[in-house]
């Protein structure tokens, strides 16, 4: 796990949640890589692989072998997590949340990217904020130590 230095949250704590996550999620032996950085590098990413000239707050790019991940067990590099800390803020800020529970939010969102969920219809954007809820619930007293 890769973080840029960012008051108010411990790296090693986000390392906690992750490896938190990935053992409730049944993929104990899976590594992640997070990377915690501003809109330009999100924008830049965003514009360069997906084709979107925009910032946006989490970008996951899953690297993992397909046959890597029909084995929960197996031990594998799932691929990697960005998360943009201003937008995150300025995220926290309009929801009324504390910033270290938005940024937990992000990466449990960008985790489950990582393993195959995504949100393109109503009922897989359901199916994922509920897993989200779930972990998020299952998990807060990690993330109250990410302060």
């Amino acid at each position: 796990m890769c973080t840029e230095k960012s008051p108010g949250l411990r790296s090693t704590t986000l390392k906690a949640l992750l490896r938190g996550a990935l053992v409730l999620l049944g993929r104990p032996r899976a590594t992640v890589s997070l990377v915690l950085t501003g809109d330009a590098t999100l924008q830049r990413l965003n514009r360069d692989y997906l084709e979107t000239d925009r910032a946006t707050d989490v970008l996951s790019f899953p690297l993992a072998d397909p046959e890597d991940l029909r084995d929960p067990a197996r031990a594998c590099f799932l691929g990697e997590i960005y998360i943009s800390l201003a937008r995150a803020r300025e995220q926290a800020r309009v929801a009324k949340r504390p910033y270290h529970a938005e940024v937990a939010h992000l990466a449990i969102h960008g985790l489950l990217h990582l393993i195959g969920h995504d949100h393109p219809t109503p009922d897989m954007r359901r199916r994922m904020k509920t897993i989200e809820a779930r972990l998020l619930r299952l998990l807060a007293p990690t993330i109250e130590r990410l302060l």
